[in-house]
């Protein structure tokens, strides 16, 4: 099977588009929302980044990569903040329900760590400061 241009995963207009909303008052809901959709637009976008360059994932077509290779990727990438503030959001906001709350990560490289997390308008903006750093990277990547 042959991969699709990467530009059709370009999450550019999302992220433009999330911004755009910051100066509405936002709900939790929409947030949480907002934050998984910020991380696996990301994920997406270098997946189909590393098809286009030759690398395989698994599954029948070959395009199913792993978060843990995304995630050490852009690690050892020089994005650590970035990616670690992406991940232990998409981790809370999709798998704990109370806010705050402590979220306790499970895979490399943080495997183990723990942090208090806030899900509100102020991480949101540094959830989209961050995801612009992780973008600008894969654009060239």
């Amino acid at each position: 099977m042959q991969p699709s241009n990467a530009n059709k995963l370009k999450p550019h207009k999302l992220l433009n588009y999330f911004e755009s909303l910051l100066s509405n008052s936002l709900d939790e809901v929409f947030i949480r929302r907002i934050i998984s959709a910020v991380y696996f637009s990301l994920f997406n976008y270098w997946s189909i980044k590393n098809i286009c360059k030759g690398n395989k994932g698994k599954g029948n077509n070959n395009d199913s990569f792993p978060h843990t290779q995304f995630i050490q990727d852009l690690a050892s990438s020089g994005l650590d903040p970035q990616i670690y503030l992406l991940y232990v959001y998409r981790v809370a906001v999709d798998h704990y329900t109370l806010n705050p709350t402590k979220v306790t990560l499970t895979s490399h490289p943080y495997k183990g760590r723990t942090q208090n997390v806030k899900i509100d308008e102020n991480i949101l903006r540094k959830i989209l400061e961050s995801a612009k750093d992780v973008l600008s990277f894969l654009d060239n990547y």
